[in-house]
């Protein structure tokens, strides 16, 4: 049988399937394919015996040696044929497809013959592969015939190994499990403040030193006091085991990409090489979280320094991109240093961002001259950019769309959406993390092509990426609770056209995944099943509006009293009014019977439950998710974490101005607000609070201002009697922000966050 034989049947029997089969709902594939067709009927893998791949295509026997060590093929035999054609017996024949095809292009078509896969190149092969363990079950394969490619060319996850450690054996596990998801990229931060993780050996000095640090932080970064652990902490990965890593993650089809970082983020690095540093130091690794002040000098030697240790880091790693950081960069060491002052005059320098700039292009310049492709974090914007360079976009969609639009390729990787080091769910029983509040359902949808982007710049978007940042994950098993399956539903945002995404369905594909990692025994997060939950106003008080995963299940409700003892039931709505001071607890049960992990409110009813609230300026949409009815609804934000639906968060040296409708003439004798300072984070306490009364008339006078002052903690309360009892019916709180922060702070130079929670009056 020829190859147009093949194809003529594969023809007929797609048409026949299309016609005759439907769109298969229960299918288990992640990313969602462009197109998938089932038949009635089932492939038994066993019966496989041979595998027909191109002649001379070196290529392609790999990837047949993957398909029969994968699917344990162990009796079945690779065959070369100059035409591939069907086999005398069940096989599995690859063909090369020719024509304009996306590089990652694949189709399979199952049937009782054997499986037939076309793609332009082994990584489509390989992808096809994914696929097909995806939806092996007991021995079989059900009859499908899929065609699929990538939406986006990049599709990219990241670990940070700096700030904790992680073994070559984990660091593979990961890439398979990137692999599996059709990810292609792994963005391996190698170097920050925290650790040098990197073998350089012209300058050995770098693992010597900058790979150890004398003691690591414990607890939350910007607790008072500090604690430490008082353990040395180090490791890095030799060259050896780099390559070993790289040629690993080669045969997944995942290409690395190493991060190197300059010229801020250098502490460990200062702390191995000083005199490559702008500031009087001492250096040392940094035993904290958080930017230090720490930045490599832009001296003729110290850029010498950097293409020296990037000229290894080249050789260790032949894929096209190198990404050096470029974040965060604390200026002020270059602000007193003569030598920079000399840098800029002779290069006309007016600005310390063009200092940046300068910095950035000369190391472009090198790498380019090594044929590779510079990526930086968006503050590589700052002061002009090469075209070659490639944009990360984290601090929203901003820097990337400005990217873009000088058409630059771009990758968008938003701590709002795309940051999995946050909390994922609002149980009490969530690991420490580093704050924010992304749940499966928001990184599913992510849309990697910003609304307000014009569409002649859309294809500069290159894709997007997560990132694992660890300064609260200290081992394998953390990394993976935080990673997936968040990731997963990355994947899906990467790989799958927009028209085929539907949350709903992605999470029952998911409960499919989620039994191959336990029966891999691998970690994951379960907080997918958590119930979450919005507030609405009401005339009597509280609705609150429990939110569960879309998956068949009951919501269990326990409550306690000292007469009745615990009682638990059934609840027949998703919806409680809350009208009076309560506390009870909540759980999501599945059909399967998996019990998701508790969610406790706690209702305390006061005069401004329930209002009408509205803010002169809107917080931020990234901390917001709770609604303006988040400060009144009779719930308090958690005192450890400013992430969640109880907090909202003011930027950039904003106020918080907001005035509450009574709905009717009360007296008031006094307020509490719950604020959140964490100055690693750059969030301040404010100045004051000024509060303001007005009856029907809406004519505002002053009440009384209180200075909050300073004090320890990380979430407080500032409680403020009134000089005398306030009779009115509109209340307006105005809470005077912290302000741009001192040179001598976190987040130097910029406006402070302001977050507020609960605000109650009795």
């Amino acid at each position: 049988m020829n190859f147009a034989r093949i194809l003529s049947l594969l023809f007929i029997t797609v048409l026949g399937y299309i016609c005759g089969a439907h769109s298969q709902g229960q299918h288990s594939v992640i990313p969602q394919p462009v197109s998938i067709r089932s038949a009635p009927g089932n492939l038994k893998i066993s019966d496989i015996s041979e595998i027909i791949i191109p002649a001379k295509q070196t290529e392609f026997r790999f990837v047949a040696q993957q398909f029969i060590d994968e699917l344990g093929l162990t009796k079945c035999k690779i065959k070369e044929s100059k035409k591939p054609a069907q086999g005398k017996h069940r096989s599995i024949v690859i063909i090369p497809l020719q024509g304009d095809r996306k590089t990652d292009y694949y189709s399979i078509n199952v049937s009782k013959s054997g499986i037939l896969i076309t793609a332009v190149d082994d990584a489509g092969a390989f992808y096809a592969l994914q696929t097909l363990l995806q939806l092996k079950e007991s021995g079989q394969i059900p009859f499908y015939v899929i065609e699929d490619y990538a939406r986006f060319q990049y599709r990219g996850m990241h670990l940070d190994v700096s700030r904790h450690f992680f073994p070559v054996t984990f660091i593979k596990t990961y890439i398979d499990l990137l692999a599996r998801y059709k990810f292609n990229y792994f963005h391996w931060h190698l170097t920050d403040d925290q650790g040098w993780r990197i073998e350089i050996r012209k300058f050995p000095d770098l693992t010597e030193i900058g790979s150890r640090r004398k003691e690591t932080l414990v607890g939350a970064y910007g607790s008072s006091p500090e604690q430490y652990d008082h353990t040395e902490y180090g490791g890095y990965y030799t060259q050896d085991e780099i390559r070993e890593v790289v040629e690993y993650a080669q045969s997944k089809h995942v290409e690395i990409i190493p991060e190197i970082e300059m010229p801020g983020h250098s502490a460990a690095l200062l702390a191995s090489y000083p005199q490559f540093g702008c500031g009087d130091g001492p250096y040392q690794v940094a035993t904290t979280w958080g930017v230090t002040n720490n930045v490599i000098c832009p001296t003729d030697t110290s850029l010498w320094f950097m293409k020296e240790i990037l000229s290894e880091v080249c050789d260790l790693f032949p894929g096209k991109y190198v990404h050096i950081g470029g974040d965060e960069v604390n200026k002020d060491d270059w602000k007193k240093s003569t030598e920079c002052t000399k840098i800029m005059r002779r290069q006309n320098l007016k600005t310390y961002e063009d200092v940046q700039s300068y910095f950035i292009r000369q190391i472009d310049a090198y790498l380019s001259s090594k044929g590779k492709i510079l990526i930086g974090w968006d503050e590589i914007l700052e002061g002009g950019l090469s075209q070659n360079a490639v944009v990360m976009s984290w601090r929203g969609l901003d820097g990337g769309i400005q990217a873009a639009k000088q058409k630059h390729k771009v990758i968008f990787t938003p701590g709002s959406h795309c940051y999995f080091d946050h909390y994922q769910s609002l149980s009490p029983m969530e690991p420490l993390a580093i704050g924010g509040y992304t749940t499966l359902e928001k990184v599913y949808s992510f849309d990697p092509i910003p609304s307000n982007l014009p569409s002649e710049y859309h294809r500069f978007v290159l894709g997007a990426q997560g990132n694992v940042w660890t300064e609260y994950i200290s081992t394998p098993e953390q990394v993976l609770y935080m990673s997936f399956p968040r990731a997963i539903a990355l994947s899906e945002v990467n790989w799958s056209q927009p028209a085929n995404k539907d949350y709903v369905q992605f999470v029952r594909r998911l409960n499919q995944h989620i039994s191959w990692f336990d029966a891999q025994h691998l970690n994951y997060s379960g907080s997918y099943y958590d119930l979450d939950y919005k507030t609405l106003p009401s005339p009597e008080g509280v609705l609150l509006k429990l939110i569960k995963a879309p998956l068949t299940g009951k919501i269990l409700l326990e409550t306690s009293s000292p007469e009745e003892g615990l009682h638990q039931q059934y609840l027949s709505s998703d919806s409680l009014l809350l009208g009076s001071s309560q506390e009870f607890k909540v759980w999501y049960q599945l059909q399967d019977n998996r019990l998701s992990r508790s969610l406790p409110i706690r209702y305390t009813h006061h005069k401004l439950s329930g209002k009408k609230i509205q803010f002169v300026q809107d917080p931020s949409s990234k901390y917001s998710s709770g609604g303006p009815i988040a400060v009144i609804n009779g719930i308090d934000a958690p005192s450890n974490k400013f992430s969640g639906p109880e907090w909202l968060g003011f930027d950039a040296g904003r106020n918080m101005d907001a005035t509450i409708d009574l709905a009717k003439t009360d007296t008031l004798h006094e307020l509490s607000i719950q604020f959140f300072q964490e100055e690693s984070s750059w969030i301040y306490l404010p100045q004051s609070v000024e509060i303001f009364t007005a009856g029907e008339d809406k004519n505002f006078i002053s009440l009384t201002k209180s200075l909050v002052g300073i004090r320890p903690g990380r979430g407080i309360i500032h409680k403020i009697i009134f000089p005398s009892p306030a009779v009115c019916r509109y209340l307006r709180i105005l809470v005077n922000n912290y302000g741009q922060i001192e040179s001598d702070k976190p987040g130097a130079g910029h406006g402070a966050w302001l977050f507020t929670g609960e605000i109650s009056a009795h």
